[in-house]
């Protein structure tokens, strides 16, 4: 498949594959470490992509081939004052709603390390596809930190209370299948198998009608926020918008009907 790039945001990739936006943290040489240039160039991208109609599919990955990411920069964060650790998070918090956001399909594409604000990020995106050398925790406990950027709510809305509060307590790291098993990723490929894997699953969402895949995640939004009546009259009003605004009864006619759209369903 051809890549055309249509942004570099250095140290943040966004690259273009047909309907396939790529968001890579560029970072390598440090294990894709998040730092300030790197928040900002996320933000910028998500910005970019929030109303690119073009755009079906949104993955986050980190640069090279050792690690998603492996969170926080110690060499930001180590000379850190209260009042900026606290900025710190407050930009953290603001990145990671923009990514819950969007309105495409995200997916968190991971390899190696995935742990720390690597971890929150990957937390924050609809689906996490991991390569069987991933590894998965929320260390900075047993530096004295606290996981922000509401990584602790979500990680136990994900995978229960029980793990966790073992995982985010302990400062553990787990492995890939011990994570797939929790529910932490959806699923987990070969290394040798990973990029067809990927390529698999975006353009399988790539090719689904844009107004039903947003209006899914709109009411699982609403769901995880703890409003099901209005989950639940989401869900009515998502089922006429289909009929009235996308071509929901064509396919179903075309399905149910022959190829002519104006065919009877029977």
């Amino acid at each position: 498949m051809s890549v055309v790039q249509i942004k570099n945001v250095e140290p943040v990739l966004v690259e273009r594959r047909g309907a396939v936006a790529v968001v890579t943290i560029n970072r390598p040489d440090v294990n894709n470490a998040i730092d300030a240039a790197v928040r900002d160039g996320l933000a910028r991208a998500c910005d970019a992509l929030m109303g690119d109609q073009a755009v079906r599919c949104i993955v986050f990955t980190g640069g090279g081939d050792e690690a998603f990411s492996t969170g926080a920069d110690p060499a930001e964060i180590s000379s850190m004052l209260p009042a900026e650790a606290g900025h710190m998070a407050e930009r953290a918090l603001d990145l990671y709603s923009r990514v819950a956001s969007l309105p495409q399909p995200t997916i968190a594409a991971i390899k190696g390390a995935c742990v720390g604000q690597g971890l929150e990020l990957a937390l924050h995106c609809d689906l996490r596809l991991a390569r069987t050398d991933a590894r998965f925790g929320l260390p900075g406990v047993n530096v004295g930190l606290v996981a922000s950027g509401a990584a602790l709510d979500l990680l136990g809305r994900t995978i229960g209370s029980g793990p966790a509060q073992a995982l985010a307590l302990t400062g553990g790291i787990i492995a890939a299948e011990r994570a797939f098993m929790l529910g932490l990723v959806t699923n987990v490929a070969p290394v040798a198998e990973f990029a067809e894997a990927l390529d698999q699953i975006t353009d399988h969402i790539s090719k689904l009608p844009p107004l039903a895949v947003g209006e899914v995640k709109r009411i699982l939004a609403l769901s995880r926020a703890g409003k099901p009546e209005e989950a639940r009259r989401a869900g009515v009003d998502a089922m006429r918008r289909c009929f009235e605004e996308s071509e929901a009864r064509t396919r179903l006619r075309q399905l149910f009907g022959g190829r002519n759209p104006e065919a009877t369903l029977h």
